[in-house]
């Protein structure tokens, strides 16, 4: 079998009947397919493998796409924000060291220096403030972005290449089996500039792409698993 994915465009409306087989035997029907997908885990995966390739399904169910992504942002957020609360107390308190007793010694201004630069290199860490309002518009460019992005070239998508008698990751696109998507069209999915994008975005999106196309592989995992039982 091909890509799992391609099943599930089957469950839409459609005028084309795809559930037969030669001779006029049925061999997967709709019912099968829906029932297979019965048997992907709840969760992240589930939803995004239906948001990308059943959006007529998906968006009966938006609001349990919507807290699965708020559920998967929300434990990062928190992170950060301790971070970067421990990176200020730091600093605050090596900063009432140094009057503490009146006399500013060299070692305390060095701690009080360090302090501040881990500050600094905390907050340039942090997302953006506005990650949380942002969310819907970079849910929806990582589902576009998973749903449309082309195979790699080098591989037709396989992740793997023969290098004489041996099967090896492929180099171009590191055994993802897509191709590469410049910061130019993500930053036009969230509707920024480049520069912006680069400066403020990139991680935040990047970081949502690798753990949404992870959730996303895991549940066509199930997804093939569970056709392969019924076919």
């Amino acid at each position: 079998m091909g890509n799992v994915r391609e099943l599930m465009a089957r469950l839409g409306p459609s005028t084309v009947k795809f559930d037969t087989g030669r001779g006029g035997t049925p061999d997967l029907t709709n019912q099968d397919i829906a029932a297979a997908l019965g048997m992907v885990p709840a969760g992240l995966g589930r939803e995004l493998l239906e948001a990308c390739w059943w959006p007529d399904g998906a968006a009966l169910r938006r609001h349990r796409l919507r807290d699965a992504v708020i559920a998967l942002v929300t434990p990062e957020l928190r992170r950060q924000q301790r971070k970067l609360a421990d990176a200020r107390t730091d600093l605050g308190l090596a900063e009432v060291c140094m009057g503490w007793a009146g006399v500013v010694t060299a070692e305390q201004r060095a701690e009080r220096d360090r302090a501040a630069r881990r500050l600094v290199q905390v907050k340039a860490q942090c997302w953006p403030i506005s990650t949380l309002e942002s969310l819907p518009t970079l849910a929806a460019a990582v589902i576009g972005e998973i749903a449309k992005r082309p195979h790699c070239q080098s591989c037709e998508g396989r992740g793997e290449m023969m290098s004489g008698e041996l099967r090896v990751i492929c180099k171009v696109c590191g055994g993802s089996g897509l191709a590469a998507v410049s910061d130019r069209r993500r930053a036009g999915a969230i509707g920024r500039d480049e520069a912006a994008y680069r400066r403020t975005w990139k991680p935040v999106y990047e970081w949502l792409l690798a753990r949404m196309q992870e959730a996303e592989q895991e549940a066509a995992w199930h997804l093939k698993a569970a056709v392969d039982v019924a076919a």
